[in-house]
Formats: C-alpha cells, sequence, structure tokens
C-alpha cells in the first residue's frame, strides 16, 4: 500500500451501518494505528421505518442478483440515503461534542453490506459495500478512508470479519490476559480467539441477531426480540438445530464468513409457535458461537454487538462454554459503538500502511492492508 504517514496520535470518527439495520453507529477514537490512546464520544443515528424499508428491499434484492447481470436500481436509491444518514450522523456527533473540522483528523466510512458471499474452496468471495466515499469527503471536508475489504477479497481473503486486529487492540488496553474469545452478535455472528501474542484465529460462527429478527418480525411486527423475553419464555427444538448445523457453511474451518441471509431457516419453523421458534433461532444462534471456541477453550468470553442484550442467548453460551462470560461494557469498553470504534481504528491503520486483515482471521496468504483514501475536495 502506498499510504503509509508517521504514526501519531490523531483523532479519528468511525461510522458503522450493519446488517441489522437498527443504524448508524458514530464513535471517536484516538490512536496511532497500533495503540488505542483513548476512546472519545459516541452516538446512535437510528433509521426510520421508511429507511429501514428500503434497505431491506435493497438487501432482498441484492439476494436475488447474486453479482450477476446490473445491479438492481434500488441500490441507487439505497446509497444516496446511506450517504445522507452518515453525513447526518458525523454532523450531530460533532455537534453533540463540540467538536469542529479541524478537530478531527479522520474518517473511518465501512458503508452498508447489501451482500456478502465468502470465499470457498470452490470459489472466490464477492462483497459489495454501498455508500461514497468520495461524497462523505467532500461534504465533511475530512479525508475519508473507506472500501475496507476489497483488497482482502481479491487477494483471495474472506473479506470478514475485519475487526479481530481492533479486538485484539482492546485487550491490550484492557491488560487482559489468557484466552479470550471476543464474540461479536450482530445480524451475523463472528468470533476472535486471542492468545497473547500468538496469531489471531477469527472467522463467523454463523447466525446472530438475523434470523431471529427476522422470526419476531414476521410474526409479531417488532423489529427485535426485546432482552430475549419471546425466546426466554419458548422450548427449544434441539433436533432442528442439529440438522441446521449439518449446512455446508459449518463443515468449513475458521477462518470463513457469511451473509446474514445465508441463514434461511425460517421456512422450518411452520407450526411452530412464536416462542418456541424464537428461542430454537437463539439456541441456534449459541451453538454455533459455541461450537467454533470448542477447541480453544477460552478463558474469558466477551460479548459484544446488540446480541448481548437477548439474555436466552447469553443464558445458551453460558450454559455451553466452559470460560468466564461477560459483556464487553463490564470491561468499560462500549458495546455499541464497538464496531464504529473499530472502523475509526483500521481507517488509522490505513493511513500507517498497517495490515487490517491476517491468514488466521480472513485466510489470506499474507497480512493485507485495505482502505481507499479520499481526500476532501
Amino acid at each position: 500500500m502506498s499510504i503509509k504517514y508517521m504514526p501519531k496520535r490523531i483523532k479519528v470518527i468511525g461510522l458503522m451501518s450493519g446488517t441489522s439495520l437498527d443504524g448508524v453507529d458514530a464513535a471517536i477514537i484516538e490512536t496511532d494505528g497500533e495503540r488505542i490512546l483513548s476512546f472519545g464520544p459516541a452516538r446512535t443515528l437510528e433509521y426510520s421505518d421508511a429507511e429501514r424499508t428500503v434497505l431491506s428491499e435493497s438487501m432482498a434484492a441484492a439476494v436475488n442478483w447474486n453479482f450477476t447481470g446490473p445491479p438492481p436500481n434500488i441500490f441507487s436509491r439505497a446509497e444516496a440515503l446511506i450517504d445522507a444518514t452518515h453525513r447526518r450522523a458525523v454532523a450531530g456527533l460533532m455537534e453533540a461534542s463540540g467538536l469542529g473540522k479541524d478537530d478531527i483528523d479522520l474518517v473511518g466510512y465501512h458503508g452498508q453490506t447489501v451482500l456478502h458471499r465468502g470465499a470457498t474452496p470452490k470459489r472466490k468471495g464477492e462483497s459489495l459495500q454501498i455508500g461514497s466515499g468520495e461524497g462523505l469527503a467532500a461534504a465533511t471536508g475530512l479525508p475519508v478512508v473507506f472500501d475496507f475489504r476489497s483488497a482482502d477479497v481479491a487477494a483471495g481473503g474472506q473479506g470478514a470479519p475485519l475487526a479481530p486486529i481492533y479486538h485484539k487492540a482492546l485487550c491490550d488496553y484492557s491488560g487482559l490476559t489468557g484466552r479470550i474469545a471476543v464474540v461479536n452478535i450482530g445480524g451475523v455472528s463472528n468470533v476472535t480467539l486471542i492468545n497473547g501474542d500468538a496469531p489471531l484465529i477469527a472467522g463467523d460462527c454463523g447466525p446472530g441477531n438475523g434470523p431471529l429478527d427476522s422470526w419476531v418480525k414476521a410474526k409479531s411486527g417488532k423489529d427485535y426480540d426485546a432482552g430475549g423475553a419471546l425466546s426466554l419464555s419458548g422450548k427449544v427444538d434441539f433436533d432442528l438445530i442439529a440438522c441446521w448445523l449439518t449446512a455446508p457453511f459449518f463443515m468449513r474451518p475458521l477462518p470463513r464468513s457469511a451473509d446474514r441471509y445465508e441463514f434461511d431457516v425460517l421456512g422450518d419453523l411452520a407450526g411452530i409457535s412464536t416462542e418456541d421458534g424464537a428461542a430454537t433461532l437463539a439456541g441456534f444462534t449459541a451453538q454455533a458461537i459455541a461450537r467454533d471456541m470448542a477447541n480453544f477453550d477460552p478463558q474469558t468470553v466477551i460479548i459484544c454487538g446488540g446480541g448481548r442484550h437477548n439474555r436466552a442467548i447469553i443464558y445458551m453460551l453460558q450454559s455451553h462454554c466452559g470460560g468466564n462470560v461477560v459483556s464487553a461494557d463490564t470491561l468499560g469498553w462500549d458495546g455499541d459503538a464497538l464496531e464504529a470504534q473499530a472502523f475509526a481504528y483500521m481507517a488509522a491503520r490505513t493511513l500507517c500502511g498497517l495490515p487490517l486483515s491476517f491468514p488466521g482471521t480472513t485466510g489470506t496468504p499474507e497480512p493485507m492492508g485495505g482502505g481507499v483514501l479520499a481526500s476532501p475536495k
């Protein structure tokens, strides 16, 4: 990578819109591209129902498109929405924090994933994030790093997950030692396995909140299972989960990656009560995560992402894991802002010419840089 700046203390805004489609997370950190030096403020700009509908429809259209032929027309509408909401998120965070343009050195803009196909032994991966880094740079007057996944995918990597290097930096910042598993439960779940200076191991585990959110929406009209209340009141169908876990995705070792809609199992729940379906989907998430941690035998399991609020998933993970299962928030980490912080950190690493992904995290043949720098006009 040609971008190489001497590391220094820089203040970076990170932006993340996950496949759960709850909103845009914006967070500020100070870093030199290697160490976390301090945490700044964070906030979430929630999507309206109308905005969420557009994004949901674009993701559904992407599944049918599947990287074949002209992109669906709705992508341009969705990208305009993504760019506009992220501009508002940056402006809102800066205004709420009393910061001006001169106080921020860089922005990390992930954009919105509309479709991700992880690499397999038989095919190369493909991943599409919508959102214009150049447009955000022009609108904010700030340099923006975007397109974090393309270089990894082009080199034969999975393109995901990218947060493991930030998870390691967080553990170093907090002085954590031993065998640590950092689990992010968003639309998809992923895990980072950390053991001192040993090479990082990571990958997507399987479903996160995605199938459960879709089930709850279809059955109750609500966006998600708040606190895991529905899941806790139902009965888990373990035979059904065992069947789901025989899918080809689960036969592949880490590192591997998935799209939210890769675990479309709702058709198998016909005739099952809302509560039992929710419990079974929560159990599916927990078991998929637990099986990827089994051989590592973590001493500490740290849960981040929206799924950490689902008590059913957490209780099930505790029953499957011998280690201590804790929420990221108990360590002083901001569990809601962590993904946005991660892309702030990775933007700084891009500026410094440092790698974002590794053979054990995405399957690239060697440590890989990534990201594209857009300068304000």
